[in-house]
């Protein structure tokens, strides 16, 4: 099984640092019931067998009854051990999950708005439910399988190798490195099928995903049931390719159970005669009984964790993948980062994507005092400014000033500081009207009306029952359109920008409400610079500034 260390080591290390970390003490606490777990399980069926060779009915002895009493009570002692160890490790499965969500989340937040064209949130859910239960395979099978079964074994053969005979003990050791091997062969022929079964369930997730956002039109159009077809396809190649894998791993079941009969057929033909002889009591023949179940028992659970490293690598891979996907390359400049003017100024600014789209020769100045309108065809590169202004990413040519600043030169944090924008699909929380505006930031109630009232929206808040108290519903669907896009203006202007982008963020309103908003920011356009995509040029007014994206960009004032 070839690992790619390059991609699944850094998000390992990350992970596992920190969950060491958070639940060393746990952990600690763990490790030594497992230590104590395996002695006392090694210890108790030993005992009993010595008290069946001392066991005389006509001769009773006080000395053998507590000999059975002490047996008792170290069987007693390894459940409770079992169970203590076993709750102790769903409390560090519980810490596990809790770090690896975190630290993924974080993760996610911090890539580059490519990644979130590639992926949707159902994919990416997906991805981080498979590397939360990959992650935790690993460690519960290591603390659960690995360490005792490892100590088992080691304190099992001694005991095999001293009470009865170093063959016995041999026999063992050669049954569990055939087990062993069996299960890794296993694993590697079926690796193939397993990574399958991983890209097929990751594809239909996907799948739900875009299926999800587009499900209102999808019923408009009569599409649903087409829809489940689709799905029901993919489904289908993830469900085939899961059988294979399952198939491949049941055509092994009788190479396992060979190895098993010949092992017990071995050791048996060996002792039987023994006893005969006189040479090994019944209570030795009992002895080796428990102890080769108990033997095997660790060899099978070390055998199965192979094969469950090996699912959970390929479960894994789309979590690393995720984790390993470009970030925001930031530059971080020294001091802080204010504006006076609030200019912005584009210099021949270009970016064109591998398909040919974009925009190239930008070349216009947006101020204060007027709201700049950009205009252009369908496909003409609008949205890419907007892009470039968020800094999603950088010029191919020319520059981008702010008050003769690069933004190249300043970083994200101090550049959103100063800059906010409203998109064209507004994203409510179903939250109160309040948590939607100042989502997250430091809550002043004199900002929050204030980003209402300029956004003309405060009379209407008041005017609900419970105010900015008010839940808006999923997506939040309990308002209308221009109530959505009032709320999201308010948003934006809660942390008083010096520049408000409006990416057609009016676009699916009527016409009537689109101008009634852009008359509204009309009121503040002298205190922020105003930058707008629009396809409506009735909302535009002689006083306006006009950027035409064209074959030529060219910027032209209305007069």
């Amino acid at each position: 099984m070839k690992i790619d260390l390059a991609l699944v080591s850094p998000p390992l290390k990350a992970i596992l640092g920190q969950y060491l970390r958070t639940a060393k003490v746990i952990l600690a606490i763990v490790v030594v019931l497992t230590i104590l777990g395996s002695l006392t399980g090694i210890t108790a069926p030993f005992l009993f067998s010595r008290l069946i060779d001392q066991l005389d009915p006509a001769n009773l002895s006080e000395g053998l009854i507590w000999g059975f009493v002490a047996y008792a009570v170290l069987m007693g002692a390894s459940y409770t051990i079992q169970r203590m160890s076993s709750f102790l490790t769903f409390m560090t499965s519980e810490s596990l999950n809790f770090v690896t969500s975190t630290a993924f989340f974080e993760r996610i937040a911090g890539k580059a708005s490519g990644f979130f064209l590639d992926h949707n949130p159902v994919e990416i859910e997906t991805a981080q439910h498979r590397g939360l239960e990959s992650l935790n395979i690993v460690v519960q099978f290591t603390l659960a399988a690995l360490l005792p079964g490892t100590l088992q074994v080691a304190l099992s053969l001694i005991m095999l190798g001293t009470v009865l005979s170093p063959d016995i003990a041999l026999i063992v050791v050669v049954y569990g490195v055939v087990h062993i091997w069996l299960v890794a062969r296993a694993t590697r022929t079926t690796r193939v099928h397993l990574d399958e079964a991983i890209e097929h369930s990751q594809a239909s997730s996907r799948f739900i995903g875009n299926a999800i956002s587009s499900m209102d039109t999808l019923r408009q159009f009569g599409s649903a049931r087409w829809m489940i077809g689709q799905f029901t396809r993919r489904e289908q190649s993830a469900h085939s390719a899961w059988q294979r894998y399952a198939m491949a791993h049941v055509r092994y079941a009788g190479l396992f159970g060979a190895s098993l009969a010949i092992q017990f057929a071995l050791t048996l033909w060996l002792l039987v005669p023994r006893v005969a002889e006189g040479s090994l009591t019944v209570g030795d023949l009992v002895l080796f009984n428990t102890l080769l179940l108990q033997l095997n028992m660790p060899f099978q659970m070390m055998g199965q964790a192979i094969q469950q490293m090996s699912q959970s690598y390929s479960k894994f891979l789309p979590f690393a993948r995720m984790w390993q996907a470009e970030s925001h390359d930031d530059f971080e400049t020294a001091g802080d980062f204010s504006l006076d003017g609030g200019a912005v100024t584009f210099s021949d600014v270009g970016y064109v994507y591998p398909n040919g789209r974009g925009v190239s020769g930008a070349s216009f100045e947006a101020r204060r005092g007027t709201i700049t309108y950009i205009t252009g065809d369908t496909g003409s590169g609008k949205s890419t400014l907007f892009k470039l202004l968020l800094k999603s990413m950088e010029p191919q040519t020319g520059t981008i000033n702010i008050d003769g600043t690069s933004i190249g030169n300043v970083s994200r944090a101090d550049w959103f500081a100063q800059v906010a924008a409203v998109p064209q699909d507004v994203v409510l929380l179903n939250d109160t009207l309040a948590t939607n505006i100042v989502l997250g930031r430091s809550h002043d109630d004199a900002r929050l009306r204030r980003a209402a009232e300029r956004a003309a929206v405060l009379g209407f808040i008041e005017g609900l029952d419970e105010g900015f108290e008010t839940v808006v519903g999923e997506r939040g669907l309990k308002l209308s359109g221009g109530e959505r896009q009032r709320i999201a203006i308010a948003r934006a202007l809660y942390a008083d920008p010096a520049i408000l982008l409006l990416d057609e963020a009016s676009s699916s309103l009527d016409a009537e409400t689109e101008k009634d908003i852009m008359d509204q920011l009309r009121h503040i356009r002298d205190q922020v610079t105003i930058i707008a995509i629009t396809h409506r040029l009735s909302v535009i007014e002689p006083e306006d500034t006009v950027v035409r994206i064209g074959p030529a960009t060219e910027s032209a004032a209305t007069p």
